[in-house]
C-alpha cells in the first residue's frame, strides 16, 4: 500500500462530480469525474471550511456542492490526474512543502 491513495467517494446521491478523496494531515485531495485532482488545505481554506469538507467527504454526501458553494478556486494545487497527484504529493512530502501535512 502506497502512502498516497485515494479512496472511492460513497456518492450517496448517485450524481456527484466527485470520484475519490483522501485526507492526509492538513490536506484533503479530491478527484473529480474528469480525472483532475485538487488539493485543499487548512491554510488555503481556513479551519472551519476545511473541516466541513472533510466531514462531507467522509459522509459521502455533499462534497461537490460544498466545494462549488463555499470553496470555488481556493485550492492549493491542481493535478491533471491521479498519477500526477501521487507523484506531486510524494515530492511535496519529501521537499518539506507546506502540504501535505
Amino acid at each position: 500500500m502506497t502512502r498516497f491513495q485515494l479512496q472511492p467517494y460513497a456518492n450517496h446521491h448517485g450524481d456527484s462530480g466527485v470520484r475519490a478523496w483522501s485526507i492526509v494531515g492538513d490536506t484533503l485531495s479530491v478527484e473529480f469525474v474528469d480525472g483532475a485532482v485538487y488539493v485543499y488545505t487548512v491554510q488555503t481554506l481556513g479551519a472551519r471550511v476545511f473541516e466541513t469538507l472533510c466531514r462531507t467527504a467522509r459522509a459521502g454526501r455533499g462534497l461537490a456542492t460544498t466545494i462549488s458553494r463555499d470553496v470555488g478556486a481556493r485550492h492549493a494545487v491542481r493535478f491533471d490526474d491521479r498519477a500526477h497527484w501521487a507523484r506531486g504529493m510524494a515530492d511535496a512530502a519529501g521537499d518539506g512543502a507546506s502540504w501535505p501535512r
